[in-house]
């Protein structure tokens, strides 16, 4: 079974917490802090696979998570870093938020692996926070958090050209003559369910890459069918070839099968309508003489004004073929050759604490110090690096946009008092 949709939930892994110990060595009976630090939680990472064509493999799982990080040891020892999880997908697979459906990233073209989610970072060790007036502290820093999404896959294929029209116009025939791909042909009265691709070599071009489109119904923009799952795989195609039964086989009349088609293109995504088409008035193997003349002049006077050519074949003879593919690819050299990738939508969200508690306290036995606290704080301090100049900002718009400034003034904080926050001092000023 074909499946171009697919819903996971992916998790980076959270890092080690830092470690709280002692040096104790016989003659050394007052050791300092020797807590390790945590190890570092493991990326989530999704990386294209050229051998994959399907999203296949995620109806059966559904969870991706990353290795957390091994806590630290004593005697300094780091904590082992969490391993990565790689995620293999198919070229051309956006990676979509599922809640709001903006778009996360495009593994298409050069875009071939790439970090989504980065693993939380481990905690320092209690090895960090001796100070002259502190030494031997009893805390150490909690591993950061990984971060968890919904996240859905859509595989839109990459082709120069898609291929349209009703079902059983003889698309899966025409692909199987011009290319190496060898779709399952036959007089069938439902359609195609997979996307079919295939190279078109053509004498004194490179070619081009061309795919089979499921065959559209009406109400297919709104879904009706697997309209979406179908639609979808147009959106990166440059020149769109309709193909109908101009002999009308079946009773269809191939000049409303083209209109209804543009309406759906229309309806779902109004840039594809406006794309380059070709008409591809096939099976002329079926009928000739003046009913062959007829029903090519109607569809010329119909379609040749609006600037889109009428090309007479025939896929199982292969009448006309060649003309169509070499004016395919004139058309495709005209155009730019700018590369349909779909824009980053969606920013990772550090995950919020505020409304974790916190407290905001005078120091009874020492002067001049205040002291904060709270799961909150602890927190903040294991997102942040405040040795980094961006870190440091970043603590301070904290302190004030929780109101903790606020309350330091109102216990009578003065400038040049001293405020702690677990291994953290830091001197007031206003």
């Amino acid at each position: 079974m074909f499946a171009d949709c697919a819903k996971i939930r992916i998790r980076s892994g959270r890092g080690g917490d830092g470690h709280v110990s002692f040096r104790r060595e016989k003659y050394v009976p007052n050791g300092g802090p020797d807590g390790g630090d945590g190890g570092r939680g493991g990326d989530l990472i999704f990386e294209v696979d050229p051998g994959l064509n399907t999203l296949n493999d995620f109806r059966h799982v559904r969870k991706y998570f990353a290795g957390n990080g091994e806590p630290g040891g004593k005697r300094r020892c780091h904590g082992a870093d969490g391993a990565d999880m790689v995620v293999k997908v198919p070229p051309g697979t956006i990676v979509k938020e599922a809640s709001t459906g903006q778009v996360i990233t495009d593994m298409s073209y050069e875009n071939s692996r790439e970090v989504i989610l980065k693993g939380g970072n481990g905690g320092k060790g209690n090895q960090h926070y001796a100070t002259p007036t502190m030494q031997v502290p009893k805390y150490a820093q909690p591993g950061k958090p990984g971060i968890e999404l919904e996240v859905i896959l859509e595989l839109k294929v990459i082709a120069d050209v898609g291929l349209v029209g009703f079902p059983n116009v003889g698309k899966s025939t025409f692909l199987s003559r011009v290319t190496n791909a060898r779709p399952k042909i036959a007089n069938y009265h439902f359609t195609t369910l997979n996307p079919n691709l295939g190279v078109v070599e053509l004498e004194g071009t490179d070619g081009f890459v061309i795919a089979d489109i499921p065959g559209l119904i009406e109400g297919a923009s709104e879904g009706v069918g697997l309209g979406h799952e179908f639609l979808r795989h147009i959106e990166r195609t440059r020149v769109l070839i309709h193909m109908v039964d101009a002999a009308s086989t079946e009773g269809r009349d191939p000049i409303l099968d083209i209109q209804a088609i543009n309406r759906e293109l229309e309806a779902y995504n109004p840039e594809i309508a406006a794309r380059p088409q070709i008409i591809a008035a096939n099976k002329i193997d079926c009928f000739y003489g003046d009913e062959r003349e007829t029903v090519l002049t109607l569809l010329r006077e119909e379609f040749e004004p609006q600037g889109i050519r009428v090309f007479p074949i025939s896929a199982v003879t292969g009448e006309g073929v060649r003309e169509l593919l070499y004016y395919c690819k004139e058309l495709l050299n005209e155009l730019p050759e700018d590369k349909i990738v779909f824009e980053k939508e969606y920013m990772i969200q550090e995950p919020d604490f505020s409304d974790e508690p916190f407290t905001v306290e005078k120091s009874e036995e020492e002067e001049g110090l205040f002291i904060v606290e709270g799961p909150r704080i602890e927190r903040m301090l294991g997102y942040t690096n405040l040795d980094s100049e961006k870190g440091f900002e970043f603590f301070q718009r904290f302190m004030k946009n929780n109101g903790i400034l606020e309350q330091l003034e109102e216990l009578g904080i003065e400038e040049g008092d001293t405020v702690k926050l677990y291994g953290w001092q830091f001197e007031y000023m206003k």
